[in-house]
Order: C-alpha cells, then structure tokens, then sequence
C-alpha cells in the first residue's frame, strides 16, 4: 500500500465514527449455543494487539457476484474451504460487514444442508452440527447481499475509507465520468463483499466470479480462465488464483478499460487504463517489466506470481494498492506524455511491484509488524532508483524519506513493530513506512549487498506463501551471515524513537589534534544504542574513511593535524544512520565538506548550512557550486530554498539562476529557476518568462507564468485568459486557473461555471480551493452569487468521503477574508452562511457534521 498525501491535505483527514453494526439474523435453531460476541469497551490505546488466534484454516474460496449498479450492492454466493486449525471445532465465525444474509448451508457429498447461525456485530456464526477435527474439510456455502452504501465508513489519513467494494458514478448522475466498480481490501475491508476470516495471517486459493455488462472489461487475482455470454447484455468472467493469498489482496475491478499488453518471461504483464490513455500506458508504467527483472535478481525469487496487471480506478481512497498479481492505482497515474516528462509515478510502481515479494508472497502475520512489508516496498523505491539512475538519485530519496519520518517524529515515537495502538489504520505511517525503510537502508549497509541480498533470499524462500513477525527477518539475517543481530532489532524495530548525534569539534593548536566530542542523545532516553558509522577525515586534498562504533552515551575520537593541516570529518559519511545529527562546524569547514565529499547527503547538509549563514564568504561559495555543479537535483533544491529566503539576492546569483532557466537545463531546474527569478522580480528575465509560458513542459510553463506575475501581472493574466480555452494541464493549468481567480474578473464566471462540470474526484479539491479565491477577490455582486453557487455545488455532487466537508470548511474560511463594515461583505457573508448551513445538513457523517457546525457557529459569530 503506497499512500498519499495530497495537498491542502491537512482539511481531508478526516475522522468518522464506526460504530459496531448490529444486523441480527438468526436461523431456525435460535436456541444452539452459539459463541458469544463481545465487543471490548476499554481505551483501545492499552489494548495488546495479539496476533489473531488460528481456529480455523481456510483453504479455497469461490465467490460469484452479480452488481446492482444502481443501488450500489451486490448479490453474493460464496462457497468456503475450511478445516480446524489446531482444534475440533464445533463452530465456524466469518468476517461480514454490512450484508444481508440469505441463507447458509453446510455442504458435503454434493448435497446441501441449511445450517443455523447468528449474524451480528459483522461476524457470522454458523453452527456446524457436530465437532470437527483439523484433518476433516468441510465446505459451507452462503448467500447474501453485500451493501457497503449501508451505513457509514471508517478509514485513515492513510486510507481514508473502508467500504471494501466501491461503485463509482455506477448511477451515471456525472457526465462524463467513467462507472466502475473496484475493490480495497487493506486492511480489514474485503469483508464488506466477501464473507471470509479477514485477517493478514489468514490464507488461501481463490476463484471470484463477476456478472458485468458484456461493454465492460474485468481484473482479478491470477488468470481469466473463463469468459463467456450470459444472455441479456451480461457477460461470465471467472479469474483464479491458484496460490494461497491473503484476505486483504483479494481484488476486482471492473470498467470501459483500454488493456496494453506487455510481457515478462512468458508471463503476461498488462496495463489496464480509460481508453483515452491507452497511448500513454507503457509511459505511465514505465520499465515494469525491467523491475520485475532486477527485483527477481535481487531477492534470488523470480517474481511469483501467475501474471502482473496494473489497473488505473477513479476516487482511489488511498495512493495504490498491492493487491497479489493485479496492483490497483489512483486517478493520478492518468497522464499525458507532456505531464509524464515532468513528473511520473515510477517510485509508485516500484513500491507496490516490490509488495509482490514483501506483502504478497511473505505477509505480516499482524497489523503491529506491517512494517515487515510496507519497509520493503519503500526501500524497493531505493533499491530500484540506485540501479535504474544511480546512487545520487537513490541518495536523494533516501534522504527525503528519512526527512518525512522525522519530521513527523521529533521527540519521543513508537517502535516500528508495536502491539499497542489506537486502531490497526494508525499503523499506516510515516514510521511503518520511512522510518522503516531508513532501517532497512543502514542495515544495508552493514552487510553489503551480497549479504543483504541473500537475507532477503532466505527470508522469502523460508516464509513462502506465509504469515511472519519481524523476529523471522532477524532470523534470516543472522543465518546469512553468521552473527547475531538481537542488538539492531531491539534498538530499531523494538524500541521507539531514534538517535540523535550531537558532534563538537574542539581544535588544539597547541597539541595539533581535533578532538570529535560524539554524543548520542536518544529521542527515548530507555534505549542505549549501538551505532557502528562510517565517517571521512579530510586533510585538505586527502581524505581517509574510519569506522566509529558509538556504544556509549559520549565517544570522543582524536586525529592529529598532519602538516600543519587541520583534519575536518564527514560524520555519517553514507547517511547510514535513522536519526539525525547536529555539527559545530564552522562555514569554511563545511565548504571544505562540500569540495571533498560527493555524496548527496554530504553536500545537502552543507547546503543547509550555507542557507542559514547565507551572509558568510564561504557559505556563498557553498552555493555558487551547487548552482554551477553537476548534481540537477542539488541544483533545484539549492534554488528552490533561496525562493524562501527572506532577502533579494539577484545582484549574486541573478545570472546564474538566468542561465539555470535556459531550455538545457532539465525541467525542474528551469522551472524552480523561473520560480526564483519571479520571486526576486528580475525584469532583465522578462522575455524568458515570456517564452517559456508556452513551453512544452506544463511545470516550466506554469512556473513561467507565475514568475512573470510577479514582475507584469496585468500581461500575465491576459496570458492566462487566453490558456483558458486551451488544453492545459497540471502546473499550467494550476497557474492559470491561480492569477485568474486572484484577478477576480466578473467575466471569469463563466470559465468556472464550465470547469466544474468536467472536474471529478482529487482535482475538484484544488479547483474549489482556487474558486474559493475567486469568491473572495470578485467585487460584482451577481459574479459572487454564481462563484458561490459552483463552489457549493462542488460540495453537493460527488459522494466521495470528506469532499463534502473540505468545499464547506473552504466556504466557512473565505467568509473571514471579506472586509469589514461594507454592506456588500455583510450580504456575502450572509449568502455564504446560507450555503454552509445546506450542505451541513446533507453531510452523512456525524463527527464531520458535528465540527462542522461548531467551526461555523465560531466564524459567523465574529464581529466584522
């Protein structure tokens, strides 16, 4: 699972009551002692996390569903596979959210024996009739109606909602929007359509069954070994998976769908996209089959599974999804060949091909050790960034990644494998994920890549078609290379936190030695850490690579001058370490840094010095050479961070970022170039500002027109004007659509009447937040009227959770931008009001409606 998190995100994470869902059925023998079903009431934060108990084994499933498109259900028939796992069993409980269920039947022989049950709090108990031993099979079939509409939904900033099946426009009240139906079944959703034991150490074949108009095209796990006519426009498709896969994997998606075919080995590979970007699809998904090649080699496991489908779904609740054998992506991957020159989504596809091995084929037998699986796959992005672009770039992600998680996480945070939570959706974070893939890289280099590479071997082949905890990593650690590694899991994967090394540098002229003062300060004082770092010593043109291993709470390391030379070190030389670390150097000597060492994270954190000494000799230097040097990506970060910088600094750097702006440069070095030259209102720029609005790539173009905003706004919004009625995309259109709204042109109505009857799911978000400064720049009353009518219908159309909440938290904050004591801004305010007490009043969810009134009640209530 890949999330996102989009922008202006902080208004999208929203929090929705779920509570238990009571639908009682019972059979004909109400009175059989059946299990009880108690739902705990205890603060759920002090609640161990065990791993689910195996009571039973489920060994086949086969479900058929046909689908009301209509009312947004689905009619079922699930037939089950299952023996006791360790016990005789008298009793069989499955996991069903939100159905109706019809009938249950025990089969056995062929025939079919209706059997009682109990069905509440989504578990369905069905008594058995007898005890059953592990080594009897047994085969139950039930009948139901899947309605995940039903009732209200849970989720996370992670994956923001739990519905398990989802149809999208199937009613088709959106023009233009494509009806689909798809899957989500991480982490415990697939039960809303599939009566099953939803748990990830649960595992087993399956056969799914779809009737879909015959205009449709289908997706499933493993292979489409049936299709044929049903009558009536209907057509039977039937895809198998023939290897044990764990609940939360199993998919569907169903759509108008373009399918490309690609191939690896003899194994299909296919890119399933709306026809409109059947063009762009090997684009989209570029090198898959490449990776499939080098993650095989890099694990000793060619890749293993029947064939590998990649799907494209529209109102993604999350970023992507590594369902076994068919991954599943959001809208966003929808991308023309200019957009793709820009930016593509190749970490993405990276990141859920490597949970085909890590996920898929090996599965964390518990929420609390997801980091097993979600680690991997974000250090697969590394993995494959190093081999297909080398090591800088790979650096610069590795970089970016430990920066989210600490950025999350400065003070005191939970262990990467924890069994106290909130709730499972809590796992999904910036620790599973980036702190975990930190680790994964410093134990990486530890052992180097033979060594980790046949870790990874062993890991795989020992755990094949399982459910494991991280102790089976360390395991395969240590039988890779002989030594024990309890030190590193207890400090990294057990223990929260992470250390911080705090390094002064005394120098004795006297003596002619530096003294390196390392401490290392954990963000949880209860872990003593054992940190064995690779660091450089520089003397001028030479440099040595040390080993320091940090065991105590302060080190101290002495190196002599040698000819008079002071020595300067480069600590963490590989960026190794999870945590962070803190120098008294001086600017000359972090320029010396910048000069001698040529990795990534070398060079950054001498950047980052240089921007907060920006004043000094040699910080200046810093950045003459990171503008003027090699690294494109040192290049854009260093221009990108003077852009924030409080000074104008055009007389230093003004023709250096000119030249960085020329069509050689790549396009995010020329885009954050024009940027800056916007930023720091460079007239003598005009002209490239000029021609570069209408630059083929969209991030150019829209920085471009930003920058000349700034310098000529009235021609840059006569530029705009005229993009309006061109097909713009991306960072262009975003810049269009800005200095129009800011402009607040009453004529401009007419474009955002239009606009918004062709934008759907995420884009919505940032075309209401746009409007929204529409709203508050037009001054004609009759423009705002029908500015506001858009914006609030934005609020009334697509039932997609949290968009409702996001337009009429934007409508209740514009309201505080309008002046005060005027008459017009009374009446606005007025009008905005109005339209914010209707769509409270259609918000469904409670706790959202709940805030929502109490945020408005607060703002309309201020004077103006």
């Amino acid at each position: 699972m890949r999330f996102l998190i989009p922008a202006l995100a902080l208004l999208l994470v929203i929090s929705s009551c779920n509570p238990a869902r009571r639908a009682v059925r019972r059979g004909e023998a109400q009175n059989r002692n059946l299990p009880e079903i108690v739902v705990s009431g205890s603060d759920p934060r002090y609640t161990y996390r065990a791993t689910t108990p195996l009571v039973w084994d489920i060994t086949h499933t086969r479900v058929a569903l046909s689908f009301n498109w209509l009312e947004k259900t689905a009619d079922g028939e699930v037939w089950i596979d299952a023996h006791p796992y360790a016990q005789a069993q008298d009793t069989l409980v499955l996991d069903a959210k939100g159905m109706s269920i019809m009938a249950v039947e025990l089969v056995a022989q062929g025939t079919a024996t209706a059997r009682p049950y109990v069905y509440e709090n989504s578990k369905l108990a069905i008594a058995l009739g007898r005890k059953y031993l592990p080594s009897e099979q047994i085969q139950v079939h039930v009948r139901y109606k899947a309605m995940p509409y039903g009732s209200g939904s849970g989720g996370s900033a992670a994956i923001t909602d739990d519905r398990g099946l989802y149809f999208i426009n199937t009613d088709g009240k959106v023009p233009g929007k494509p009806r689909q139906i798809w899957t989500q079944g991480e982490t415990e959703a697939n039960a809303h359509w599939l009566p099953t034991i939803d748990k990830p150490n649960e595992r087993f074949t399956v056969q799914v069954e779809l009737l879909v108009p015959d205009t449709m095209q289908t997706l499933g796990n493993g292979l489409l070994v049936r299709s044929e006519p049903a009558g009536n426009g209907l057509r039977r498709d039937v895809w198998k998976m023939d290897k044990e896969i764990q609940p939360y994997a199993v998919m569907l998606a169903i759509g108008r769908y373009a399918i490309v075919k690609d191939a690896w080995k003899d194994k299909e590979v296919s890119y399933y996209v709306e026809p409109e970007y059947e063009r762009y699809a090997h684009k989209m998904f570029q090198h898959t089959p490449e990776m499939m090649d080098f993650f095989s080699a890099i694990t000793g496991v060619p890749f293993p599974w029947q064939k590998y489908a990649q799907v494209v779904v529209r109102d993604y609740v999350s970023g992507a999804m590594e369902n076994t054998s068919a991954s599943l992506f959001g809208e966003f991957m929808n991308q023309d060949f200019r957009e793709l020159a820009d930016e593509n989504n190749e970490n993405i596809v990276s990141h859920e091909l490597f949970h085909q091995w890590f996920g898929d084929y090996v599965t964390q037998e518990s929420w609390s050790n997801l980091t097993v699986s979600e680690s991997f796959a974000n250090y697969g992005e590394q993995l494959w960034r190093n081999f297909k672009y080398g090591k800088e770039s790979a650096d610069e992600l590795a970089y970016a990644d430990k920066q989210k998680y600490l950025s999350a996480h400065r003070g005191k945070s939970p262990a990467l494998v924890r069994f106290y939570y909130s709730d499972k959706e809590d796992m999904f974070d910036r620790i599973s994920y980036e702190k975990g893939g930190a680790v994964l890289h410093y134990l990486h280099g530890l052992l180097g890549d033979e060594l980790f590479y046949k870790a990874m071997k062993i890991y795989l082949t020992r755990n094949a078609l399982t459910a494991v905890e991280a102790t089976h990593w360390r395991l395969a650690v240590e039988e890779a290379t002989g030594q024990d590694w309890n030190w590193f899991f207890n400090q990294f994967y057990l223990a929260g936190g992470h250390p911080n090394l705090d390094v002064k540098y005394t120098y004795d002229d006297k003596g002619q030695k530096l003294y390196a003062e390392v401490s290392v300060v954990p963000t949880d004082t209860s872990v003593r850490y054992r940190l064995p770092l690779e660091s450089i010593v520089l003397y001028g043109g030479e440099k040595a690579t040390v080993s320091w291993q940090l065991e105590q709470k302060k080190e101290v390391f002495i190196y002599p001058y040698r000819n008079g030379v002071k020595p300067v070190i480069v600590v963490d030389t590989r960026d190794w370490l999870p945590g962070t670390v803190k120098e008294n150097k001086t600017m000359e000597q972090w320029l010396t840094q910048y000069n001698a060492v040529e990795t990534y994270a070398a060079r950054r954190a001498a950047i980052d010095a240089a921007l907060r000494n920006i004043e000094d000799n040699s910080s200046r230097k810093i950045i003459d050479n990171a503008l003027l040097g090699r690294s494109d990506l040192l290049k854009e970060y260093t221009l990108a961070s003077l852009a924030e910088q409080k000074g104008n600094y055009a007389a230093r750097w003004g023709k250096t970022v000119e030249s960085l702006a020329e069509a050689a440069e790549p396009n995010r070095v020329r885009a954050e170039a024009l940027r800056l030259l916007g930023r720091w209102q460079v007239y003598a720029a005009k002209e490239k500002m000029l021609a570069a609005v209408s630059d083929s790539s969209y991030r150019v173009a829209g920085a471009a027109l930003l920058a000349l905003n700034r310098i000529a706004d009235d021609t840059a919004y006569s530029i705009a004007r005229v993009l309006l009625s061109q097909p713009v995309k991306a960072e262009q259109k975003e810049a269009v659509e800005e200095l129009v709204a800011a402009k607040g042109n009453a004529g401009d109505i007419e474009y955002f009447e239009q606009k918004a009857q062709q934008v759907y799911g995420r884009e919505k978000l940032a075309f209401g937040y746009r409007l929204s400064s529409y709203l508050v720049a037009v001054n004609e009353l009759s423009a705002f009227y029908r500015a506001l009518d858009v914006l609030s219908g934005l609020g009334k159309g697509e039932e997609i959770k949290g968009y409702r909440r996001y337009i009429t938290t934007l409508l209740i904050n514009t309201s505080r931008s309008f002046g005060r004591n005027a008459l017009d801004n009374a009446v606005k305010r007025n009008r905005v009001k109005r339209a914010v007490e209707e769509l409270i009043l259609l918000e469904t969810d409670e706790e959202s409606k709940k805030s929502l009134r109490k945020l408005a009640d607060e703002v309309f209530a201020e004077k103006k």
